[in-house]
């Protein structure tokens, strides 16, 4: 179980290097929430399973259909190493939402969402995942 001791691991992955340095700058002064990577989805896929070893990843959706099946493996490869996605997109897809949460992702929401609301979804999913992946493995 993740502690207070322990800080939960957080990469970043969006395709634009300006969301992705928006995303660092709102979350760097949640306390107990280490970001160890921002990358675009290409660098990701190219990571092994335990190079950052992030309990959640935000992960960027883009609006083109060519990126979705990328996104679909990621977000598979992810869950695979005991990563929890929490999918952000800015509009509701329902074909790419029910394509990342079929492929494990644990949640899917807009990327409007408010700061304090996108921390205590981190939190959450970092501690329900752990606890899940404790118990299946």
């Amino acid at each position: 179980m993740i502690g207070l001791m322990e800080p939960i691991r957080l990469i970043i992955i969006d395709q634009h290097t300006g969301v992705r340095s928006a995303l660092r700058i709102r979350l760097r002064s949640a306390s107990g929430i280490n970001i160890v990577a921002s990358v675009d989805a290409d660098e990701a896929l190219q990571l092994a399973p335990g190079d950052f070893s992030p309990d959640v990843a935000v992960l960027g959706l883009t609006g083109r259909n060519d990126e979705l099946k990328k996104m679909v493996a990621l977000v598979e490869q992810l869950v695979e190493g005991g990563t929890a996605v929490l999918a952000l997109s800015s509009y509701i897809d329902v074909v790419a939402r029910e394509l990342v949460l079929a492929a494990g992702a644990s949640d899917y929401r807009l990327k409007n969402i408010n700061t304090p609301e996108l921390i205590a979804e981190i939190r959450l999913l970092a501690e329900s995942h752990h606890q899940e992946w404790q118990d299946n493995h």
